[in-house]
């Protein structure tokens, strides 16, 4: 028997949150949203999803204070987070977030639905 994946999403784009909660239902996921980043980082602290997609660029607190404060607590490496921002990262600030253990990949804005499935699943 297969059992249903949780997904966390959090950005504080209220479209894309809830364009990707939509397309996620439809695939079978259950998932829970936030538009706020700190509610997102008590959320990841209070409760195991199975993948955490997370907005790099969002006011008051980015993606990547939330992956440093985990990374300080020391529960980055227990997450499985996909990463995305519209913004512009170069190559090198992408790869050395990738090579953190917790971080599972990087997606870029517009999401690309499969792209975003594969990163997922995997």
């Amino acid at each position: 028997m297969n059992t249903i994946m949780k997904v966390l999403i959090v950005d504080d784009n209220q479209d894309i949150t809830g364009l990707l909660s939509k397309f996620l239902k439809a695939k079978g996921f259950e998932n829970v949203v936030t538009n706020d980043p700190r509610d997102g980082l008590e959320r990841i602290k209070e409760e195991n999803y199975d993948v955490v997609l997370l907005d790099i660029s969002m006011p008051e607190m980015s993606g990547i204070d939330i992956i440093q404060t985990l990374e300080r607590e020391k529960i980055l490496k227990d997450q499985k987070i996909v990463i995305f921002s519209a913004t512009a990262f170069t190559t090198s600030q992408i790869n050395d977030l990738l090579k953190k253990e917790g971080i599972q990949g990087c997606l870029k804005k517009p999401i690309q639905l499969n792209e975003l499935l594969t990163a997922i699943t995997s």
